[in-house]
């Protein structure tokens, strides 16, 4: 079966190029800082609602890990269209700059408060950099594993999709952008 650029994001699962589709939470956000944050926030609505914060913001931080997973995988298996991926990601980055840069400035946050220290912070700023890393590498693979035609048709597809408005973090995520954010997405 043939997927679009929009439907592998999940390729177990069959979507609509405009659909909502589940977005994998980056692991390090969920399992390390939401076990910080709760552990330190004690019981109640509040480690709930901590919980919730870092769940959504795993999900929009794991948008622009899986666009940049992507590349990576359409590059190693189609060098020649490289460039066009690379100017196509260039224009991408340039319309999210302000919602990466505070993303990870949250990121930032999360984990100085997760921290007793600046050692601790150091090494668990370390730990979770990794941790992107892992996984970003992980849905490389998955995309590598997917079908040659599956393939091909979403790095063919993917210059234009992120010169897109489609791909736009808020859109593909308006809950969780909402949530972070407080607004609907633009």
């Amino acid at each position: 079966m043939v997927r679009t650029v929009a439907q592998c994001r999940n390729p177990g699962q069959v979507t609509l190029p405009g659909a909502t589709v589940h977005v994998m939470a980056y692991r390090f956000l969920v399992v390390f800082l939401c076990e910080a944050l709760l552990l330190a926030s004690g019981p109640g609505a509040m480690a709930q609602e901590r919980g919730e914060y870092a769940s959504n913001l795993a999900a929009l931080y794991g948008e622009h890990q899986w666009v940049l997973a992507v590349r990576e995988a359409c590059n190693k298996t189609r060098p020649k269209q490289q460039a066009d991926i690379d100017g196509a990601l260039g224009v991408w980055r340039e319309r999210h700059r302000q919602l990466i840069d505070d993303l990870e400035a949250r990121l930032v946050a999360m984990v100085k408060k997760a921290s007793r220290d600046q050692m601790d912070y150091s090494r668990n700023y370390a730990r979770s950099q990794s941790e992107v890393l892992r996984q970003r590498e992980e849905e490389r693979k998955q995309l590598l594993a997917l079908p040659k035609e599956d393939l091909q048709r979403l790095c063919t597809e993917f210059p234009g999709y992120l010169r897109d408005a489609r791909s736009d973090i808020p859109r593909r995520l308006p809950e969780e952008f909402a949530a972070i954010y407080g607004k609907a997405s633009p």
